[in-house]
């Protein structure tokens, strides 16, 4: 190609790349936007900030806007809302929170939460103190009460066991109330435990516009000649009271410091003759370990076979008040209630491994002689101790120090001495197995064991009065009777084994019986 046709073809292409894009021009670029100015989060509260509820249980609404999407909240389990998210928008948006009964005495407060995009308001509510939180139905001036567990209750006026019939059968698993292998499971006895083992309770009330700003005392007393002092604290409304004589009459006053009544008035007791005593541990425990006094009664009521009667408030039995291990059985007010009742001393029957040898209550008279197990070993083996035992419950009588004897559970070593205690005051060996069996109605760590889980799969009381302990002693005393009466077979044994001595047997008597 010559240099002349070279530069034609050169001069022609851009000619023709040009021609070939007259129609289709470069595109415009598109204008860049504007850049939209940040939002800043914002949520604006349509009302109050700070809300007050009353005691009851209640509902209520929070109205916002939030110009970002929104999560509601609460602070508090006892507290709740919904919804608890909502999107962005000028509209107002509702949030509604609801609570229940406060169960306390005391003022509660949590907030409702309310969060976007980095930003939170909180909205405090504060519920009322409920002052008649735990208060037991109210009794006034002039009604009657049953005092024993119905229960329990049931138990003892619906059987009739004879003498010497203990081996043969039993008629505890008819009645509700105990770990019969069908009612109740190892699931469900926390919650659904019925308390067959603790007296009734009740309030005693009053109004607001009767109190004054001072701590006041309770002042109780019934027509057998007992009286207990109880303080209550300044600001209450009422007062619980249990443990109370069945078929008894009470009178009762509440003052203040500064010598106002407060309230005062009676009121009578009736049922069955069982008085059952309990003294508080941690309420939130109930019937766990840590919850209180429990599977504890006094003899009082029980009849002889020569138609006497076993005095109240001399003897009780029951499990554990104290122990090494917490939470410990009683808190602060069940040892206060220890003293109401008027106990004066404790004989703890533990052994090496969780015996105290320190009252569970100041100022109890105390002994612990250390036994390990019940039933003929605790007689026979033991019966140095044995007669330790007798000689301190009989000393405490003559005292006039009223006694709780235990072991841990208030079962073995408890029931062991407990029938000789009975036997020897003259009730009938057939009503002895009626409470002995009582038991029944105590929860799991008295009436069965959790560590027997294996070997009761479906939870189903042992200490029945046809096995362990009752089995055991009692044919060992029958056969010491001869052809006499239990009564005699218990003093025979007190006399010729354990070297108890007949002044000791007879005093007891005196001043137990009536």
């Amino acid at each position: 190609m010559n240099m002349k046709k070279l530069v034609s073809l050169l001069l022609i292409l851009p000619l023709v790349t040009f021609c070939g894009n007259k129609n289709n021009p470069d595109p415009k670029p598109e204008p860049t936007p504007d850049p939209q100015p940040e939002v800043t989060p914002k949520i604006e509260i349509q009302g109050a900030v700070e809300l007050s509820v009353a005691c009851e249980a209640g509902s209520g609404t929070i109205s916002f806007i939030s110009n970002q999407d929104w999560t509601a909240a609460a602070d508090d389990d006892w507290l709740t809302v919904t919804p608890t998210s909502g999107k962005a928008s000028e509209q107002a948006a509702t949030v509604t929170y609801s609570y229940p009964q406060n169960p306390k005495m005391k003022k509660r407060t949590s907030y409702v939460v309310i969060s976007a995009k980095g930003i939170e308001k909180r909205i405090s509510l504060a519920q009322a103190a409920d002052m008649m939180a735990g208060a037991a139905p109210e009794v006034k001036s002039g009604d009657v009460v049953a005092s024993t567990n119905p229960l329990a209750a049931a138990f003892i006026e619906g059987v009739s066991y004879p003498d010497k019939t203990s081996s043969e059968y039993t008629e505890i698993f008819n009645y509700p109330g105990g770990f019969n292998g069908k009612d109740l499971t190892w699931d469900n006895w926390e919650t659904d435990w019925p308390d067959g083992d603790m007296p009734l309770k009740y309030s005693i009330r009053w109004k607001e516009e009767d109190m004054d700003k001072t701590d006041m005392t309770l002042v109780l007393s019934d027509e057998l000649g007992w009286s207990g002092e109880m303080e209550i604290p300044a600001g209450s409304r009422y007062v619980n009271i249990t443990n109370l004589v069945p078929n008894d009459k009470y009178t009762y006053k509440v003052t203040s410091e500064n010598g106002k009544t407060v309230a005062q008035g009676n009121f009578s007791t009736t049922g069955c003759f069982l008085h059952q005593v309990y003294f508080l541990g941690d309420p939130s425990k109930a019937n766990m370990k840590g919850g209180g006094g429990r599977n504890a009664r006094d003899f009082g009521g029980w009849k002889t076979e020569d138609g006497k009667t076993i005095k109240y408030r001399k003897v009780y039995r029951g499990g554990r008040l104290n122990e090494k291990w917490k939470p410990y059985p009683l808190n602060a007010q069940g040892e206060k209630e220890v003293l109401f009742e008027g106990i004066g001393a404790e004989l703890d029957l533990r052994g090496n491994s969780d015996v105290m040898f320190e009252p569970a209550v100041e100022g109890l008279e105390h002994c612990a002689p250390v036994i390990e197990q019940g039933g003929k070993t605790m007689l026979v083996s033991d019966h140095a101790k044995t007669k330790e035992c007798f000689e301190f419950v009989v000393n405490c009588v003559r005292e006039n120090k009223p006694i709780y004897f235990h072991c841990s559970l208030g079962r073995d070593r408890t029931g062991t001495l407990g029938i000789l205690l009975l036997g020897i005051l003259g009730v009938r060996e057939g009503d002895i197995s009626k409470e002995y069996e009582l038991t029944y109605f105590a929860p799991v760590g008295y009436s069965v064991s959790s560590s027997d889980k294996k070997s009761n799969p479906i939870p189903t009381f042992q200490n029945t009065r046809r096995t362990w302990v009752y089995s055991d002693v009692v044919p060992y005393l029958w056969e010491l009777a001869g052809e006499g009466t239990f009564a005699q077979g218990v003093e025979k044994y007190l006399l010729e084994v354990a070297g108890v001595a007949q002044k000791d047997i007879d005093d007891f008597r005196e001043l137990m019986l009536e």
